[in-house]
């Protein structure tokens, strides 16, 4: 018999799932701590919210918005428990695909400087650095590496 765990799946966020993302960022101190009004707004507003669920649990998610021909991914978290596992991976090749898809050219984020784990892994799907914010990030101060990757 198989005893492996379940896979995960990326599906679009769903009104009603703010609270148990507000909850992966609270536990994710390098995320941004949003409000969780902020999912339901962003989702209401047409920008990409995508969640990931393992055995009917949210364990993940990112959110993106398109300006333009330009998409930025604004916020984006796995629970900890739940890293390592490919879905922080499977999370971003879903916005990357549903940047492309509202003809994005081009996408962009920040993240802290001292996270190099997420720089690292943001450099393995493409993107590079081209950029830094200084005193971008509070709590504690920080500077923000501002990364790009070209969709076309």
């Amino acid at each position: 018999m198989n005893h492996s765990p379940a896979p995960f799946k990326v599906r679009p966020y769903r009104p009603g799932d703010s609270e148990a993302v507000a909850d992966i960022c609270r536990r994710s101190p390098q995320s941004s701590q949003w409000p969780r009004e902020i999912y339901d707004q962003a989702h209401s507003s047409g920008q990409i919210v995508v969640i990931a669920e393992l055995n009917g649990q949210i364990c993940g998610f990112v959110v993106a918005r398109i300006t333009g021909d330009e998409a930025e991914i604004l916020n984006a978290a796995v629970d900890p428990a739940h890293r390592r596992k490919g879905i922080g991976s499977a999370l971003l090749t879903t916005a990357i695909s549903s940047a492309q898809a509202q003809n994005a050219k081009a996408i962009y984020l920040e993240v802290r400087e001292s996270n190099s784990a997420a720089v690292s892994f943001y450099q393995r799907y493409g993107f590079e650095k081209t950029a830094e914010r200084r005193g971008y990030y509070s709590s504690p101060t920080e500077n923000a590496v501002v990364m790009k990757k070209l969709t076309v």
